[in-house]
């Protein structure tokens, strides 16, 4: 969340392939979405050239031409908003079962605020102090994300969540940070810090972690 460095783009734009083809999904916010502007932004980032897929309608979601992209994509990025607008959208879905393929064909899929919080199971959808609980896409097992954590002082709010799911742990990851995943090994890059929670014994441990360093997504066996 919060405005990104260049860092966090570089990396996504690397992992992306030598032959990008990045998908956009904005369905998080309701504002209109500008094509213009995000292929000239995306430009900047090593990317010629940008597909929008935002849409609600399960019978255009489920067809050949809407999942086309998707497909054919390797590279994803979630925009901000409200994440159970994702949710609402594409949960139990083709889109959701193609976002899985792109990762086992080893692309990458990238968010912002709400695209971080979709991509575990369990979601923070809202909630101050206390966490509002909803469905996200399981692209990161074992976890719950939570974003925009040490700006908007959310750790109370993820200790819940995490107690409450005590098998999963918790990445509070702060704004103009992130997690780059591969297989049960993570890397925190950006300006800011990265918390782990994890209930052991009853007790919450908590660990943070800035840029470079690495992190478990695993409990420890």
């Amino acid at each position: 969340g919060g405005s990104l460095p260049s860092s966090i783009f570089e990396r996504f734009r690397q992992l992306a392939g030598p032959n990008p083809k990045l998908v956009y999904i904005p369905t998080a916010s309701e504002r209109p979405t500008v094509k213009q502007s995000l292929d000239e932004l995306w430009e900047t980032r090593g990317f010629d050239e940008v597909i929008v897929l935002n849409e609600s309608d399960p019978k255009v979601i489920s067809s050949d031409e809407f999942l086309k992209p998707l497909r054919e994509a390797t590279a994803v990025w979630f925009g901000g908003g409200s994440q159970q607008r994702i949710a609402d959208a594409y949960l139990n879905t083709p889109v959701e079962k193609e976002l899985q393929k792109l990762i086992a064909r080893g692309g990458v899929i990238g968010g912002t605020s709400a695209g971080a919080a979709i991509q575990s199971r369990v979601m923070i959808a809202s909630g101050r102090s206390e966490p509002s609980l909803s469905t996200g896409f399981d692209l990161l097992r074992g976890v719950i994300i939570d974003q925009h954590f040490l700006r908007r002082n959310r750790l109370s709010r993820l200790r819940i969540a995490v107690s409450r799911h005590p098998d999963r742990i918790g990445f509070g990851i702060d704004e103009g940070t992130a997690i780059v995943v591969k297989g049960d090994q993570a890397e925190v890059v950006g300006r800011s810090y990265v918390l782990r929670l994890e209930m052991e014994a009853d007790q919450l441990q908590i660990d943070i972690f800035n840029e470079g360093e690495q992190l478990r997504l695993s409990k420890d066996q």
